[in-house]
Formats: C-alpha cells, structure tokens, sequence
C-alpha cells in the first residue's frame, strides 16, 4: 500500500506540473504611443520703467491690447502702443515744455489713431502728438498737450483707438 500511494502522489505531482507548464500565461496587448514636444515661444511686451514722481501715466489704462475684446473696439496696452515717458528730456525738441516735466510722444500704430479723452469727450488727433505733466508748481499732475505754452489743453488721458471704431 505504500508503494501505491508513493505512485499516487508521484502521479498527482506530475499533473500538476503538467497542468502548470500547459497554461497559457495571458499577455497584454500594447499599443505603441509617440509622443511629441513642441517647443512654443511666448513674446510679451512690457513696459520701460515710469520716470516720473508725481504724475501719473496719461496713457489709458483700459486700452487691453489688440483685438481685445474685439478688433473694432479694441486698444493697444501702453507697451503695445510703445508709449514711453521721460523726465525732462524733450525740453530741446519742444521748447514749450516746461522744463523738469514729464512727457511722452504717442506716435500710434498702424490701424489706430490718436484720441485726446478730455474729461469725458473723446477727440480724434493728429499723431504723433507730445503730452507733459509738471512735477513742481501749480499744475503739478496735471497731463497737457497743445502746441505752445499758450495754446494747450488738459488731458484726463490719451488713447490709440482702432480707425473704424466698433
């Protein structure tokens, strides 16, 4: 009897070893993937550093760029725009200026055109166009253009507005 249940065991041993080797051992099927990089550039435009120490910056603040919101109604930020300010630099250019002022010339970019905003009436105008703001004295802040110290106007801002405007 122990003979026959050395051969049984023998016997179960194997098939199992048989079972195990005759199985099919599942596999996955991998589909191959590529992947691609692009490399994308981002150019931002910024503004030069403000100068200035009591006035403001004249260009409009609400101009948000280009097409923004829409192409017809749209303006071009400052840097956009390349509007830059200087203190008491244009003073040889435009003998007007008084001296110590800060200034700005707006030369608008294609598509748009210059408009003088005073206080609250918006007006077409040639560009390029010179504005300064006093630093000192009694009309310290207080943003002008024109063309003489006589014959200038008080702006509230400036703004490069789209030709057809929407």
């Amino acid at each position: 009897m122990l003979t026959r249940m050395r051969k049984l065991q023998q016997t179960i041993f194997l098939g199992s070893l048989a079972t195990v080797v005759y199985t099919c051992i599942p596999t996955q099927n991998v589909d191959p993937v590529t992947t691609t990089t692009v490399a994308t550039t981002t150019t931002t435009v910024t503004e030069p550093p403000f100068p200035c120490n009591v006035c403001q910056k004249v260009y409009d603040p609400a101009c948000m760029g280009f097409g923004i919101p829409t192409l017809l109604t749209g303006c071009p930020t400052a840097a956009e725009a390349g509007i830059e300010y200087a203190l008491g630099a244009v003073l040889a250019l435009f003998p007007f200026v008084p001296a110590g002022s800060c200034s700005t010339i707006v030369v608008c970019p294609p598509t748009t055109t210059l408009q003088y905003i005073l206080f609250g009436t918006t007006l077409p105008g040639p560009s390029p166009a010179v504005a300064w703001c006093e630093e000192t004295g009694p009309d310290a802040g207080k943003w002008y253009t024109g063309v003489s110290w006589l014959l200038r106007f008080e702006l509230a801002s400036l703004a490069c507005l789209p030709i057809i405007p929407g």
